[in-house]
């Protein structure tokens, strides 16, 4: 079906009475308003009208990054880059999601299924109404995409999951350190909780589930993995204050997912209205459900929870490899033939085979020796479900129990939720689907006993959460979920033991101020105020007032004499900070020097914050520091290592290009004049709140007032080189600003750019 005739007349006939009166929306109209940003906000009468104008209005941004989406998880990126994609390819084929989309999208019901088949039909009618105006990469690359379909959206959420759910790439890696360290002797760094850091408190989560706390209480301690890598770097938070801590009495709530600025930007942003909808917020192009927005009624964030969602199963294979072993019986391995078309070349055909755990992958893991097999069984490919189900229902709700309802159907990737309601609540929740596991955590299962095998999830009900916590705020930056009265394993590689030096500056923020206006809240967006480097010098500034600090590291204190503790670029302290920041991460160890210090405060920047927080408050009390002597050493260590990695002068950073459609992959830019040069930014500092390079999305809501909420999506909503909405936030990006994000009609048509009604045929082909 191609445009009608006199459509853009139209189109512009309709923003101009627009403008100037609201209107209501006659049946089966679905109306697209794009605002100064370019935003797409979507109203019609019906659920299904509704995200049929959402497809259509993600599509005509994002079609090709859509593309992409949907060839990398299906593995047919060689088709359209060559052969050096094929090993990704192989690797898609082999975990099989999309084929595993497709079975979802046969089995499902319901208003999912619905809602999901109104998407796939707007993108498709963008499609047939638009082939002459397509982004032009198409043309560059010579391909025509094909129709939308619901398992398309099913998968590219799988796609974005993949992405954070690689610990099993680890494990026979950890296997052979683990088997290295029982034949040596060596001791792992203990494993040490930092209680205090914890969002979840035992007092807290007690009062807010007895129920739930009683079950815990009842239950056997699980030990936590002894094998578990230090907190590897996350960049993202969320953080919400009641109204105990504002002006007006209601809460405020903000989240910044933090993922790599890309061009364009890995998030689509969009506002919902009709329906049982009216809510805003991102996703991922392709798939309508929300990862962080807000309604009338409440707003929530996330950032990622970094829990072990896959693991390896080493398998007993017969000889010829078509048999495997489980409890004393040989099955036949499942085998299948993949072929994958591979640009300018001959097609490759690959065979993938599974057992009762999942595929076999010996090929893509490291360390794995020849006569070794290993299977992997993931959640994301175990599950007949999937979670835009749980997203949608997050997106309709309109107080904390129908949220945590949503909430609940929600599986992977893990994530922390902070929540805050218009009546006032706050709130967070841990949302994963987190296997009980039988074997040593962190490792390869062994597959063919039985003996350790999943035996479900940990129930959602029972996952750390609290409504209303004491400190009047929920904050999280990847860091500690619950201390270590939680009997569960959380299985987290990020941030599992205590703070990190983003949640340790915005503990400090939040906790210190108790009557927030909206400007003052949002200014903690742009706080680099480095908590640990101005920690960490005023314990070396007392060591050095008792003559316990080498000449080398006496010296280097000097050039923080007048440094405001702020990590930004063109300055050498914070150039300095941030070489000793990355210096202690892994400073503290058992098989050192640091021994006394490492068994009692830990590793990682989750023990050198438990550190220097004690010693100081110690210091501060009773005017002494245990352990001085070591504390010294620890101290001295760390700035003369750090000396030795430091460049003269301030770092120069050279122009650095953001490639065109890159998303995250590495994908080569198939239109250089698209790409862009990354503009000067304050700070690019990964262990600050304000961490630019990251800053993907940020969204600020007011409990009190919605309308005067306010977000920014960098570089911009489109993906088209020819839209003016393809790079226009950059100046908000670099400023640390946010603009309007309104959701009543009367205020979004304030800042109306162009309005288009989709015709009335089209909506009556999705009733």
């Amino acid at each position: 079906m191609r445009k009608e005739t006199g459509f853009w007349i139209l189109t512009i006939f309709m923003l101009a009475a627009l403008l100037t009166s609201p209107m209501t929306l006659s049946a089966s109209q679905i109306e697209i308003i794009r605002d100064y940003w370019g935003v797409a906000h979507v109203y019609a009468d019906t659920d299904s009208e509704l995200f049929f104008g959402a497809g259509y209005a993600t599509a005509e941004d994002r079609m090709f990054q859509m593309e992409l989406s949907r060839r990398k998880v299906s593995g047919k990126l060689s088709e359209i880059y060559g052969k050096d994609w094929l090993e990704s390819d192989k690797l898609m084929r082999t975990l099989g999601l999309y084929k595993h989309a497709q079975e979802i999208a046969n089995h499902l019901d319901g208003e999912t299924k619905s809602i999901l088949e109104a998407y796939a039909e707007g993108v498709n009618y963008y499609l047939e109404t638009n082939l002459d105006n397509l982004n032009p990469v198409f043309d560059e690359i010579g391909i025509v995409p094909d129709p939308w379909t619901v398992a398309d959206s099913i998968a590219v959420w799988m796609r974005l999951s993949e992405r954070f759910d690689r610990s099993w790439q680890n494990e026979v890696t950890a296997l052979r350190n683990y088997e290295q360290r029982l034949r040596s002797g060596v001791t792992q760094d203990p494993i040490v909780i930092d209680n205090s850091a914890a969002i979840v408190t035992e007092s807290d989560f007690l009062r807010t589930d007895p129920d739930a706390y009683r079950r815990l209480m009842e239950s056997e301690q699980h030990e936590s993995s002894e094998w578990m890598e230090w907190d590897s770097l996350k960049a993202s938070h969320a953080w919400t204050v009641s109204g105990s801590k504002t002006l007006t009495g209601s809460p405020l709530l903000e989240s910044d997912p933090q993922i790599a600025v890309t061009l364009p930007s890995l998030w689509y942003e969009i506002h919902l209205s009709g329906g049982n909808y009216n809510v805003r917020g991102i996703c991922v192009a392709g798939s309508p459900g929300f990862l962080i927005g807000w309604n009338e009624y409440l707003a929530w964030g996330a950032t990622a929870l970094g829990s072990d969602n896959g693991d390896l199963f080493q398998e007993r294979l017969s000889e010829d490899r078509s048999e495997f072993l489980f409890k004393d019986v040989w099955y036949p391995v499942q085998s299948t033939t993949e072929v994958i078309n591979v640009r300018d070349e001959e097609p490759v055909e690959i065979t993938v085979s599974k057992t009762i755990h999942g595929p076999l992958v010996d090929s893509f893991l490291k360390g794995a020796g020849r006569a070794e097999n290993f299977s992997l069984k993931y959640v994301a490919i175990d599950e007949m479900k999937t979670p835009i189900t749980g997203m949608l229902s997050m997106m309709r709700s309109r107080n904390w129990e129908e949220f945590t309802g949503g909430l609940s159907d929600y599986m992977f990737p893990g994530i922390h939720v902070v929540y805050a309601d218009v009546s006032g609540n706050i709130g967070y929740h841990t949302a994963a689907a987190i296997p009980i596991r039988s074997g040593r955590l962190g490792l390869p299962q062994i597959g063919w006993t039985g003996n350790e095998e999943w035996t479900g999830y940990l129930p959602f009900e029972d996952l750390p959460h609290v409504l209303n916590p004491s400190l009047g705020f929920v904050a999280s930056a990847n860091h500690l979920p619950v201390g270590e009265w939680y009997p569960y394993p959380l299985t987290i590689g990020t941030g599992g033991t205590g703070h990190n030096p983003r949640s340790m500056r915005l503990y400090e923020l939040l906790d210190n101020q108790n009557e927030f206006t909206f400007e003052s809240f949002s200014e903690i967006h742009r706080d680099n105020v480095s908590a640990i480097a101005r920690d960490f010098l005023n314990l070396a500034g007392i060591l050095l007032q008792r003559n316990l600090l080498s000449q080398s590291s006496s010296r280097l204190l000097n050039v923080f004499s007048d440094w405001d503790y702020r990590l930004v670029e063109n300055s050498r302290a914070a150039d300095i900070a941030e070489t000793l920041v990355q210096t202690m991460h892994r400073s503290l160890r058992v098989d050192s020097s640091t021994a006394t210090l490492a068994s009692k405060y830990g590793g990682g920047h989750a023990g050198n914050i438990f550190l220097l927080r004690s010693v100081l408050s110690e210091n501060e009390i009773y005017g002494m520091l245990t352990d001085e002597e070591e504390l010294a050493v620890w101290v001295n260590q760390v700035i003369e290592t750090a000396t030795a990695n430091i460049r003269e002068g301030t770092s120069q950073v050279r122009p650095q290009v953001m490639v065109y459609q890159a998303n995250l992959e590495g994908f080569p830019s198939i239109l250089p004049n698209a790409n862009r040069i990354m503009p000067s930014l304050t700070t690019t500092s990964a262990n600050t709140i304000w961490s630019q390079l990251g800053n993907s999305y940020t969204q600020v809501v007011d409990l009190s007032n919605i309308d005067n909420s306010r977000a920014f999506l960098p570089p911009g909503i489109s993906e088209d080189p020819r839209s003016p909405h393809f790079f226009d936030q950059v100046a908000l990006w670099v400023a640390g600003e946010t603009r309007p994000a309104p959701l009543s009609r009367e205020e979004v048509m304030k800042y109306a750019e162009l309005v288009r009604i989709l015709p009335s045929s089209v909506t009556e082909k999705s009733d």
